[in-house]
């Protein structure tokens, strides 16, 4: 029965396609249906316009075994039914065969209660073979499916549901696809589902673009062998993946979400396990949404650029983290290029198993995020910025690293375990509340050493025989290395055994203090420090330190310090010990809990001025600091190391 029919779900799926803005790669065929269409659009909502204007009529196809009952301007031979003129069309049934779409305009193919299995290997249920834009919706209260036939001999059908055109899925209906032999839904342009329940299983990717893959809404379950969503550039369109919506379930043999483009992420819940990479794309970019990630490789990587403004993760990489105890390859010794340990052996064959990567830059400015790593839970290429968010790290490697540069202007970082914490060339601090334990390091500006061995301490901590320099080994964020602190709270403690343990913070270059707050534990009877550097100056002129290490790696504050700071050497002070800062008149200025033992600590605090005395007491102990003359006290005492005390033996920072 024939009837007039206009489209109800059209309006929801122009919403869309306007939101994705995209061009048409079919411009010129839509002209010729909609004389004054937008300049900028997308292939849906061609089709749409395109289906309005011609105020298209409903025809009913009825699915019967090999064969069906189909309206005019469509054919059925041997198993095939063939479309050949623009319209909309209703099916239902069952069919052994394929329906195959070549109409010289747009189409609706309604499925309510359509079953279709290709007959033959190597043949696609629905294979739409024009350029035509094609709207599948899926009939509220119906269960439709769509399978190829695999066949070891014969696989070479590319998808149990395919497009040659732009392909738009909607509709509250319910459609299933099986693809035994490659892709479960494949469309040479832009494919968009923007409703319906849609759940593919398929022995290589599962729903593949040659162009824009966008998901607005609807619930889609993939199992797939290759990647869940994969987009790839096609003749006139890169391959970009666009979610906005909807609720998406993938368990891929390798990718998750594959683009050779852009992926967007500005809403919808994405739920990913993945035998590779979880998402991967030149550029990511995430504003909103909830993301789990269970990856054997890298959560999310970008190839160039990857932002995160918003939005929740839960990532798992390789498995997890919780064992940066016995972090593989890494041992106590003399320092090696870029601050690695010797015996350090990592190859480029090791598998990459990181929370966030990119090859380029990262920026992260918002969202909440649990990231469980074997490999670093964050790592880039380039400059590593944090904005802000709410961020932890259970890390077998490395908490954060960047090749660069790492910049923290705010946000929350907490990092429960990791091998070492904060790594990048150079460090700065502005901002933020960062509470970290780690095995090694807790923070390592690791750029060139800047020293050499031998000869005893000179001034500002350098050896004698020293030639480099610095500013030559520059990389595009910083010329030389180094730590700078303005502001944020820093709690660091590190919890390694003298067979694997590390400085509280370690630079290669400078330290400078000039506001914020930091504290630090490491184990006072090991030969690491509270403050290593190297080469440099460490300089304090703002914010409150307080800093228990061992004194056999004691460092000198540099005399252009010009807040009133000391280091001082104690008895070895038991785990669990109280420091506490005390003015002339026994009121408290400032207290700390040393989770580690201690023998030397580094104190500061805006509080403390020239021209008065301070006592600081840690267990029964007692020192008093004497600034009347002096903004700087160095203690004497202990293994100098680095910078040097006096009298200690000047040597490279580990």
């Amino acid at each position: 029965m024939k009837k007039h029919y206009l489209i109800p779900l059209l309006p929801l799926t122009l919403a869309v396609a306007l939101l994705c803005g995209c061009a048409r790669e079919d411009a010129a065929s839509a002209e010729t249906a909609v004389t004054e269409a937008p300049a900028v659009q997308d292939t849906a909502e061609a089709a749409v316009l395109s289906a309005q204007s011609l105020a298209v009529s409903e025809d009913e196809i009825v699915l019967n075994g090999t064969t069906a009952s189909v309206p005019e301007g469509v054919s059925c031979a041997n198993g095939v039914v063939t479309i050949e003129s623009a319209g909309t069309y209703r099916l239902t049934g069952s069919l052994t065969g394929q329906v195959v779409v070549d109409a010289d305009g747009p189409v609706e193919l309604i499925l309510a209660g359509a079953s279709v299995t290709a007959a033959q290997a190597g043949e696609c249920a629905i294979e739409i073979q024009s350029d035509e834009d094609v709207l599948l919706t899926l009939e509220a209260g119906t269960e439709n499916t769509l399978s190829d036939r695999a066949s070891a001999a014969n696989s070479a059908a590319s998808a149990a549901l395919y497009s040659k055109g732009a392909l738009t899925i909607a509709g509250s209906g319910s459609l299933t696809v099986t693809a035994g032999a490659n892709n479960g839904i494949q469309c040479k342009a832009a494919l968009t589902v923007s409703s319906g329940q849609v759940t593919v299983t398929s022995a290589n990717h599962g729903l593949k673009s040659s162009g824009l893959l966008t998901v607005s809404g609807g619930n889609i379950t993939v199992q797939c062998g290759g990647d869940g969503l994969c987009a790839q550039a096609g003749r006139l369109a890169s391959g970009d993946i666009l979610l906005t919506g909807g609720n998406i379930s993938i368990s891929a043999g390798e990718r998750g979400m594959d683009s050779e483009g852009t992926i967007t992420i500005t809403g919808g819940d994405v739920s990913i396990l993945s035998t590779d990479d979880g998402i991967r794309g030149t550029n990511v970019t995430v504003s909103a949404g909830a993301v789990v990630i269970d990856a054997g490789c890298d959560g999310i990587q970008a190839e160039t650029l990857l932002t995160i403004a918003g939005g929740d993760f839960q990532i798992t990489a390789g498995g997890g983290g919780g064992d940066a105890s016995s972090h593989a390859g890494e041992s106590f010794g003399m320092g090696g290029a870029s601050g690695e340990a010797s015996g350090e052996t990592e190859t480029a064959s090791d598998t990459s198993a990181k929370g966030l990567k990119s090859d380029g830059d990262i920026t992260v400015s918002g969202g909440t995020f649990d990231l469980n790593t074997s490999d670093d839970s964050i790592h880039c290429a380039g400059l590593c910025t944090i904005d802000g968010g709410n961020i932890t790290i259970c890390s077998s490697d490395d908490a954060i690293h960047a090749d660069d540069m790492l910049v923290i202007n705010d946000g929350t970082i907490t990092v429960t375990d990791c091998f070492e914490g904060l790594e990048a060339y150079a460090i700065e601090i502005h901002g933020g509340d960062i509470d970290l334990r780690s095995v090694n390091d807790g923070i390592n500006a690791n750029g060139p050493e800047t020293m050499g061995m031998g000869g005893f301490g000179g001034a500002s901590g350098e050896a004698s025989g020293e030639t480099e320099d610095s500013s030559t080994d520059s990389i595009s964020g910083s010329s030389i290395t180094y730590y700078r602190q303005t502001g944020g709270s820093v709690h660091l403690v590190v919890t390694g055994s003298m067979s694997n343990v590390g400085d509280g913070l370690d630079s290669n270059g400078s330290v400078y203090i000039d506001g914020g707050t930091l504290i630090i534990s490491t184990d006072g009877s090991t030969q690491e420090g509270a403050i290593d550097y190297g080469g440099g100056e460490f300089v304090i002129t703002g914010g409150v330190v307080i800093a228990g290490g061992s004194s056999m790696m004691q460092e000198s504050l540099s005399t252009s310090s010009t807040q009133c700071c000391a280091v001082l050497a104690t008895n070895t002070q038991a785990a669990g010990t109280e420091v506490t800062i005390l003015d002339e008149d026994g009121s408290i200025i400032a207290s700390a809990v040393m989770e580690d033992t201690f023998s030397c600590l580094i104190i500061s605090h805006p509080d403390m001025t020239v021209g008065n005395v301070y006592t600081v007491t840690y267990g029964t102990e007692s020192t008093t600091l004497d600034f009347t003359s002096s903004a700087v006290i160095n203690s004497s005492g202990g293994f100098g190391m680095g910078g040097g005390m006096p009298g200690g033996m000047g040597g490279p920072s580990f």
